[in-house]
């Protein structure tokens, strides 16, 4: 699970995918006929008696009104992004707290592969059980969130059920509770026979009258701010898409509504494959609010809201050192 607790580039690598993508080559001659041509009337283009419909009537079958979802916004014409592409970064920057939720692929975490039993008759496996379940786990998805004070002075990391970090002191600090401790410790553990049992670790903790761990020396450094996340995120999409701005990324943008929010869409699409990035329509602080990309297969999503206004957590009273832990590990055993 401590694999990856910083984001990857993947989004720099959707950046350089499908902005490297020019469009489709029938797109770009279909209109290479001559000018006279598409000045004719009655006459229609190639292939328009085989679509039965013209574009002004597709845009109005059936009466249909726009989806709200992507009504034009009030926030007024989206500017270019090479005039906010390093503004967004810095107004977001300059928040006091935020939620960060991120939907991502397990696979990312290590989560790829689902559980297997053990097969009763004690045969090897026909390999055709391990294909359906590498079926089954394809598309996985696992949640992470984090919320609170943007410098670590009162956050949150949590993925899942599983992981359940506070941080305080700028992040130098580190509390990980009882039960997520006892949840990652027990999908770690490799071989049920080996180490302390989990439930018996865990009746040692609830006699203790443990909720939290102070886990600082073990994972200093390795779980990120809200602050730090953001940084990271920047940083290593521009690395990987080769751009020192995301203003030099070719994104045309649009003003929207987005449940009620007035925001601005910068989005590229390549067939079914599309990288989109929304940022709150504010001339003076136009901060991050969705990033959203589906290429090559690989589904994320990440949003982003409360901004300075997500409340910080309370640092716990009582926090079990790790030598009293390893202490009660041993006495468990």
């Amino acid at each position: 699970m401590r694999k990856l607790y910083r984001t990857t580039g993947i989004f720099g690598v959707a950046v350089l995918a499908l902005t490297a993508c020019g469009p489709d080559e029938e797109e770009t001659t279909a209109g290479d006929d001559s000018p006279d041509d598409s000045a004719q009337e009655d006459v229609d283009p190639d292939g328009a008696e085989e679509q039965g419909d013209t574009p002004g009537e597709i845009a109005d079958e059936d009466g249909e009104e726009p989806d709200p979802d992507e009504a034009q916004g009030n926030g007024g014409e989206a500017p270019e992004l090479s005039e906010i592409g390093d503004e967004v970064w810095e107004a977001s920057l300059a928040e006091d707290s935020v939620t960060v939720t991120a939907e991502v692929p397990a696979a990312l975490f290590g989560m790829e592969e689902l559980p297997t039993d053990e097969l009763e008759d004690g045969t090897e496996d026909s390999g055709a059980e391990d294909d359906e379940l590498e079926a089954e786990s394809e598309g996985e998805t696992v949640e992470i969130i984090i919320s609170g004070d943007m410098q670590g002075n009162g956050s949150t990391w949590q993925m899942a059920d599983i992981i359940d970090y506070r941080l305080f002191d700028e992040g130098s600090t580190i509390y990980q509770s009882v039960d997520s401790f006892i949840e990652e410790y027990t999908s770690l553990q490799p071989d049920a026979q080996a180490g302390v049992d989990p439930e018996a670790l865990r009746q040692e903790l609830e006699a203790q009258g443990a909720e939290w761990i102070d886990v600082s020396s073990t994972l200093s450094g390795q779980i990120e701010t809200p602050e730090q996340f953001i940084e990271n995120f920047r940083d290593d999409m521009l690395q990987e898409a080769g751009i020192s701005s995301l203003g030099e990324a070719p994104l045309t943008g649009e003003s929207e509504d987005r449940d009620g929010e007035d925001v601005w869409v910068y989005r590229e699409e390549n067939g079914e494959e599309y990288l989109e990035f929304v940022f709150l329509a504010d001339e003076s602080a136009p901060v991050l609010h969705e990033i959203d990309m589906n290429v090559e297969g690989m589904v994320m999503n990440i949003t982003f809201s409360d901004w300075s206004e997500a409340e910080p957590e309370e640092e716990p009273t009582e926090a079990l050192s790790e030598e009293e832990l390893n202490a009660i590990g041993e006495s468990a055993m």
